[in-house]
């Protein structure tokens, strides 16, 4: 999906694929209404890191006296296998964590930038009016992904004069093959959504069909939300286990006739349990779905992950 700039962090809680999984109920946050921040803007600073491998690395992009609705990472000077390991809200700001999973030969610089899509009170030089874009519209692109650990890019454009706000990465729900995704860039360009990934299936199988997704807001296509006005946030905490277990699930928006604008997932307990973003995705216009992996042993033991989603509403 793509990246325009304006809201959100839809509801995600997700159901175990390979082993036991146990969700509380999603809760919400107070809604907040668009009309007391109606401005967005992307901001985007540059972290300064090395590629030295298994080693965490926590970037943070903050909105000024305003409310962060989605983010991203890419690097742009410098190679590295990165894995997302964590991305979600906290506030006036963004969170990603990110670790290289690729050992280098010698230890290089990188050159990496966060992304914010941020609600803002007051206007600034490239800030943009919430209600000249009144129509939502998810869009995505299908694109092969390799088996055998291949990175792998795929970009999804939002129509001509629309804006991107969040995007995504997953599976096609048609393959019917093996894969092992693992997400390991995510964040926005001027006009769409850009991910790459990786597979890790035997590398003598196919290639994975994956799909990059962008949610737009323009003004010709997509559904009319002038008469949207609230922005609120669900979360719901469950449990991944040790040794490779996995999570996978799709959240709806718990209002009748909300649409989805983005999602995310944190780890609250058991961070060294290694816990890696395998898919992050609109899998319609009000439900966002989240995977995830834990790579820990069990020494390490269960983690417990924290998934969010943010919706608009009436």
């Amino acid at each position: 999906m793509k990246p325009s700039g304006l809201l959100l962090i839809a509801v995600l809680a997700l159901a175990g694929a390979a082993g036991p999984l146990r969700a509380q109920t999603a809760q919400s946050t107070e809604a907040i209404e668009v009309a007391k921040l109606p401005f967005i803007e992307i901001f985007s600073p540059t972290f300064f890191w090395n590629d030295e491998a298994d080693f965490v690395r926590t970037g943070s992009t903050t909105c000024p006296k305003g409310r962060a609705i989605t983010g991203g990472v890419s690097i742009q000077q410098g190679k590295a296998s990165l894995r997302i390991l964590e991305s979600y809200p906290d506030g006036e700001s963004w969170m990603m964590r990110v670790v290289n999973r690729q050992k280098p030969d010698q230890v290089q610089s990188l050159q990496v930038r966060g992304f914010a899509l941020c609600l803002l009170p007051a206007a600034r030089k490239a800030s943009v009016l919430l209600g000249q874009q009144t129509r939502l519209l998810h869009v995505s692109t299908r694109f092969g992904v390799p088996s055998g650990f291949v990175s792998t890019t795929g970009r999804q454009a939002c129509p001509q004069g629309s804006r991107v706000i969040s995007g995504g990465f997953g599976i096609d729900p048609d393959f019917r093959g093996p894969s092992a995704p693992r997400l390991e860039l995510s964040y926005p360009d001027p006009n769409g959504w850009n991910v790459r990934a990786v597979n890790g299936a035997p590398a003598s199988g196919p290639a994975a069909d994956g799909r990059t997704y962008a949610v737009c807001l323009g003004t010709k296509e997509g559904a009319d939300i002038r008469d949207f006005q609230n922005v609120y946030f669900a979360s719901a905490d469950v449990t991944v286990k040790a040794d490779q277990g996995v999570a996978r699930q799709s959240v709806a928006c718990k209002d009748q006739g909300a649409y989805v604008l983005a999602g995310g997932s944190r780890t609250v307990k058991g961070r060294s349990a290694n816990i890696e973003m395998q898919e992050s995705f609109p899998d319609s216009p009000a439900s966002w779905t989240v995977a995830v992996t834990n790579r820990g042993d069990k020494r390490a033991g269960d983690a417990t992950v924290r998934l969010y989603a943010v919706c608009i509403k009436k």
